[in-house]
């Protein structure tokens, strides 16, 4: 990300063209970097979760608060850009080119500030969280497959038992990107539909009134998805079905809500649409794919979701400049009712659900003895309506899940000549 933000602010060429696409050549370099930082941040604020009592029953609050920080990335961002064109004095056209160059370029130099902060913080500060050390000091310990089974091997373990979460995951985050970034794109647009006089400060006015309404809603996310009433699934239903209303009123009453004596209302139900949009799938696309895969693949199962997800975005961008804006809205609720679909068939809720028993779980599908596994994370409310139909939950049984966790713990201990109560906690 480092290398390529520098090579984003030095982009140049002979003529627009060239500089045009040695900026998109270069995107895709900090592209590599933000490929790994989402799932990174996501299971690295999972993991650091778990390793607290206090914090596991506020994991979800945890892992969405890290999330929160695109929201205030995009807040600062935008008045960032508004500080620096006000500084230059481009309240309106005609704009001068070498304002605005210097702002875009100075920008993005902002920006890297935090990002060398970051880097050199992670080269002589961060260690890995405890959570993954323990995951595999246990696996190390208890040998045979689950310290040499190849990667291949568990890949196909992981497609076959998994595949309908990495499905439901991605899925889930490619509509919620198609309809989120589609209309982030063009958001000048709808913009100028509101004001149609709007100049560049006042269309990143808007912009970041727009980024206010939405940081209130990562928050709401944060503070909420941890509690009993709410959860991940309801939340991911709850977001994308507000997605769907608001888009829809806006498709269907269209033609009305751009007259001026509608144009407040019509920008009430855009705004709105944003504050749902975070307090909803954004928070939560983010989120799950890191919880519900296991500790030692649970970063390629995120970084696929993620890439997935970004497909949207690129196909979006596509899309939507192909059609009008009343068509661009007919297909943002659309996606918000196949995000509803997916969520109720394909999405698994482990709130209240520890981590490590997932992870045992999966221990017990690499040693081929996946029927005895009886524990919590197959418990049917852990589970998607996909994982019932299919019949995960057959073989719950709380009682005897008791007795195979102190044989576990008997097993480990003897492997490693320590007492069992410390060394179980890593599975």
């Amino acid at each position: 990300m480092v290398v390529g933000a520098v090579l984003i602010i030095a982009s140049s060429g002979p003529t627009d063209r060239a500089l045009w696409a040695m900026f998109t050549a270069v995107q895709f370099i900090f592209g590599i970097g933000v490929g790994g930082e989402y799932p990174v941040a996501s299971t690295s604020a999972n993991e650091r979760a778990e390793s607290s009592a206090k914090l596991q029953k506020r994991r979800g609050e945890t892992v969405v608060l890290v999330f929160s920080m695109q929201g205030v990335g995009n807040l600062v961002n935008t008045a960032v850009i508004i500080a620096i064109l006000a500084g230059f004095g481009q309240y309106g056209p005609p704009y001068d080119s070498y304002a605005l160059e210097v702002t875009w370029r100075l920008s993005y130099a902002i920006g890297l500030i935090p990002l060398i902060s970051i880097l050199l913080y992670r080269i002589f500060r961060l260690r890995e969280s405890a959570v993954w050390q323990k995951k595999r000091e246990a696996l190390k310990a208890l040998g045979g497959t689950h310290g040499n089974a190849v990667q291949w091997r568990k890949f196909s373990l992981l497609m076959y038992y998994y595949w309908h979460r990495n499905l439901g995951t991605a899925a889930s985050w490619f509509v919620w990107d198609f309809a989120f970034y589609g209309n982030k794109l063009f958001q000048s647009t709808f913009i100028k539909i509101i004001n149609p006089t709007a100049s560049v400060i006042q269309v990143l006015e808007w912009t970041l009134l727009n980024s206010a309404v939405a940081l209130v809603g990562y928050y709401f996310a944060a503070f909420t998805i941890d509690r009993p009433w709410m959860g991940r699934m309801r939340m991911q239903v709850m977001g994308f079905t507000w997605m769907f209303v608001l888009f829809l009123i806006c498709a269907v009453q269209y033609n009305e809500l751009i007259k001026p004596q509608w144009i407040h209302a019509f920008q009430f139900l855009y705004y709105f649409s944003s504050f749902w949009g975070q307090w909803g799938p954004n928070a939560t696309t983010w989120l799950l794919p890191a919880e519900l895969a296991p500790t030692e693949v649970r970063s390629m199962c995120h970084g696929f979701s993620a890439a997935v997800g970004k497909a949207g975005a690129l196909v979006a961008g596509v899309v939507f400049g192909l059609v009008d804006n009343r068509t661009k809205f007919w297909i943002s609720a659309f996606c918000g009712l196949a995000g509803v679909i997916l969520t109720i068939i394909t999405i698994a809720d482990t709130t209240g659900l520890d981590l490590r028993e997932g992870d045992r779980r999966w221990l017990a599908i690499l040693d081929g003895r996946h029927e005895e596994y009886t524990g919590q994370a197959i418990h049917p409310r852990h589970l998607s309506l996909l994982e019932r139909l299919m019949g995960y939950g057959r073989n719950y049984q709380p009682e005897a899940e008791i007795d195979l966790t102190a044989a576990e713990e008997q097993a480990i201990a003897a492997a490693k000549g320590v007492e069992s109560a410390s060394i179980a906690r890593p599975l």
